[in-house]
């Protein structure tokens, strides 16, 4: 049985997620309004399961492929033996702090989808979108023997 390649999908999703955001920016790193927001250099805190939801739609795959290639390629940050990428977090922007489902994607996928397939000349700064110190504990649990997000990251 041949293994899996990977690789085509994440382009796709890559050109998807690009091109999705050069035609409508609000599409990443506004919080409350974003599938996805930069919360450090690292990592990017996905909106689950708006994320491979629209990224499934934009790239013409269901959204289980869409999670299977980001999970596989190691974009999705995830902690074995489950490999589940969603993790519930409380959030903030300035404002009361706000429960989701979120999973961490790494910034390189979305970094280099925005500068290569979305005109950008640079990749997107940190956003406003901060995520409790209540959950730091947990978060580093779950980035077992990974970096974790750094310090700005929190609230």
């Amino acid at each position: 049985m041949a293994l899996a390649d990977y690789t085509g999908s994440v382009e796709r999703l890559q050109q998807t997620l690009g091109r999705g955001f050069a035609a409508e920016p609000w599409v990443l790193n506004m919080p409350g309004r974003s599938i996805a927001c930069k919360i450090d250099q690292y990592y990017y805190l996905a909106v689950m399961p708006a994320f491979i939801e629209t990224l499934g739609r934009m790239g013409g795959m269901f959204p289980d492929q869409v999670r299977e290639a980001l999970v596989r390629t190691g974009n999705f940050i995830t902690k074995a033996p489950e490999r589940d990428p969603v993790i519930s977090l409380t959030v903030s922007w300035g404002g009361r702090g706000v429960t989701v489902n979120g999973a961490f994607v790494d910034a390189d996928f979305i970094d280099r989808a925005v500068k290569t397939y979305g005109g950008l000349a640079a990749v997107l700064n940190v956003s406003d979108l901060k995520i409790s110190s209540d959950d730091r504990e947990r978060i580093e649990a779950f980035f077992e023997d990974k970096t974790p997000p750094q310090a700005l990251a929190y609230y």
